[in-house]
């Protein structure tokens, strides 16, 4: 690893400077340069987010369907935000319709957190994610007779973990990822911009059952990586209202490793896989000086085929959100311990 780190250092600087360059020439060229957006560094926001953001697992041969789903229909998250800085924190309200219901599909809990840096041109997210208990949706297809109101098949103690990354550059100075993705900032006139990213994905997924005689059980670690090339555009009607449209195709590998548990002796199989994926948002808001409301929708689809097999496999998320906040003064110590960090790490540069 040692011999990397020149090409590593010369990497960082170039792509450093590069920014700041581009920040200079984008100012020079487009003064003044706050007419597309306001910053609000002022402030530090609170926002409340409710959404369906739950993930199912489709495996599909020729002769059969598998749906696995968690027993949850929708989650919260509190979001706190100052400058390019933005914290969440994802709970299930399991008291909310759909998530009440353990006597028939079990009991899921679930949570995780997320944190996004969007600095002036680079962008990164990253997240984490963690539910137990699933069930088999589709039930009527495995068990002949099966009537609404029967318990359907239940994988009680099956887990996913999700860890997740997206770095992303973007091209437009006067766009605002910010402004549609954290409201830290407000976008005063309509502006666009082309967004290449790369997604990272580490995802395990775990069966949990208890290995018997005539029972077996699994459990699968996967990689996946996807290059994308997205657009963004924000509409800016009537200076506080906005509609936001985006969307990021991309293709990519998925590296996986699957361990099959036996009584006496486990077997480990393993294979990657050419990957398709989308992922796009819609949405409209408001965006104040201080309160800031707004509905959106996320849609995230990626398919591959299991190489020396007919398997398909699909991961499907739409997510449909709705959020409220309002911006609060910033205190002094926020100010100064990011000012803080800032001047000791360099990253003034690329704000």
């Amino acid at each position: 690893m040692k011999r990397y780190q020149p090409i590593c250092l010369i990497l960082l600087y170039i792509s450093v400077n590069f920014d700041v360059f581009a920040q200079e020439t984008d100012t020079t060229a487009n003064k003044p340069a706050n007419i597309y957006f306001e910053k609000l560094d002022h402030y530090f926001t609170l926002k409340l987010s409710h959404s369906n953001d739950t993930e199912k697992f489709y495996y599909q041969t020729v002769d059969n369907e598998l749906i696995i789903s968690p027993n949850v229909k929708s989650e919260s998250r509190v979001h706190v935000s100052y400058k390019y800085i933005s914290f969440s924190i994802k709970y299930v309200a399991e008291f909310l319709p759909g998530n009440d219901d353990d006597a028939q599909r079990g009991e899921t809990k679930s949570g995780g957190f997320g944190l996004s840096l969007n600095f002036n041109r680079w962008l990164q997210e990253l997240s984490y994610g963690k539910t137990k208990g699933y069930y088999i949706e589709n039930t009527p297809d495995y068990i002949p007779g099966w009537q609404q109101g029967d318990p359907y098949i239940l994988f009680p103690d099956m887990v996913y973990k999700n860890f997740q990354g997206v770095t992303g550059y973007k091209f437009n100075p006067n766009f605002s990822f910010n402004a549609i993705a954290t409201q830290s900032e407000r976008q005063l006139k309509s502006a666009g911009s082309f967004v290449p990213q790369i997604l990272y994905r580490y995802y395990i997924i775990d069966d949990g059952q208890e290995v018997t005689e005539s029972i077996t059980s699994q459990k699968s670690n996967d990689f996946e990586l996807v290059v994308g090339a997205g657009y963004y555009y924000t509409l800016v009607l009537k200076k506080d209202f906005y509609i936001s449209v985006g969307v990021t195709p991309g293709v990519g590998y998925l590296w996986s490793k699957v361990v099959t548990r036996f009584p006496n002796e486990e077997i480990e199989t393993s294979q990657n896989n050419l990957l398709i994926r989308i992922d796009g948002r819609a949405g409209a808001g408001y965006n104040g000086k201080k309160f800031h409301a707004g509905i959106y929708s996320k849609f995230s689809g990626s398919s591959y085929t299991q190489k020396e097999s007919s398997i398909t496999t699909e991961d499907s998320r739409v997510v449909l959100q709705a959020f409220v906040g309002y911006r609060f003064n910033a205190p002094n110590w926020l100010k100064k311990s990011v000012q803080t960090i800032e001047e000791s790490t360099g990253l003034e540069k690329i704000l």
